[in-house]
């Protein structure tokens, strides 16, 4: 069998639907803590688990064979979960585990604080002794519109960001959720390797010249200093919490953290090449001249 954990989530429910284009739905497993929430609930088995209930996640594990983990959202207890979901994966005799991380998460001195808990729990499955494959995943560009910031920039006509010429290869969920699914059904799932999944990079002056071809209204990326990021994005209106946590990384992308070569992996993955960003905004043009 084949199981997907936070299969209610919205990358759950993506790698889910692409997962029953692939296999027998009767050879699926999804794991959620919302069993209420999981659509085609009549062609899939549902098993109610939590990370925080270990005792719950080896009974949801039981006979499968392919296990997608899922990475929970950022929290101080998230190493802790995963080493839970890791455990009961060993418990369960579970062939096989593919695990969601973030680019470059164990590279020495990688000081971008998304990738600790990461960068931990690819130890942890090595040293678990189970077969695994790791996905390190880049940016969703569909964090520009769950912030706000993508439909405040066609709006306010600027782009403010203090990464300079930083590039980062931006991947769409969807595409991940695609190519999350090609791992778990595939026969070939590379054991011990970790897969970059990313896309061509791109700075913040390409962002604001995908959003401008994307809407017909000019945006332009405006450079500010570290320390102006946070107030510079409230004033588009970005909520403060959210212009703080997105100009957190400001510093990371200038550095190239998030600016991995590209060696075909996605493309094999997807059997495409991944949605190009102004595509991905084009798609979402309605929702970005709202404003």
């Amino acid at each position: 069998m084949f199981a997907i954990t936070g299969a209610s989530g919205r990358l759950g429910r993506l790698t889910l639907d692409a997962l029953l284009d692939r296999v027998d739905p009767a050879e699926v497993v999804a794991v959620t803590r919302t069993p209420g929430a999981v659509a085609r609930a009549g062609r899939i088995r549902i098993r109610a688990a939590d990370f925080a209930a270990p005792a719950t996640l080896a009974t949801a594990f039981k006979g499968v064979r392919r296990l997608l983990l899922i990475s929970a959202d950022r929290t101080p207890e998230r190493l802790a979960l995963h080493r839970a979901a890791v455990g009961a994966a060993v418990t369960a005799g579970v062939e096989h585990v593919i695990y969601t991380s973030v680019v470059r998460a164990a590279d020495p001195g990688n000081p971008v604080p998304e990738a600790r808990d990461h960068g931990r729990t690819e130890a942890l499955l090595a040293a678990s002794g189970l077969a695994h494959t790791v996905l390190r995943v880049n940016v969703w560009p569909d964090m520009f519109l769950l912030s706000g910031l993508a439909r405040l920039a066609v709006a306010g006509g600027e782009l403010p960001s203090s990464a300079g010429g930083g590039r980062v290869g931006y991947v769409s969920r969807a595409d991940t959720g695609w190519a999350c699914a090609a791992l778990l059904a595939g026969a070939d799932a590379p054991t011990g390797r970790v897969l970059d999944l990313t896309g061509p990079g791109l700075t913040d002056d390409d962002v604001a010249a995908a959003l401008t071809e994307a809407t017909g209204r000019t945006v332009r990326h405006r450079p500010v200093a570290d320390h102006e990021v946070a107030g510079a994005l409230t004033a588009l209106g970005v909520p403060p919490a959210l212009a703080a946590g997105w100009g957190e990384n400001d510093p990371f992308r200038r550095a190239g953290w998030f600016d991995v070569p590209d060696d075909g992996t996605t493309r094999r993955l997807l059997g495409r090449e991944p949605v190009a960003l102004a595509d991905f905004f084009t798609a979402h043009r309605a929702e970005l001249l709202t404003g």
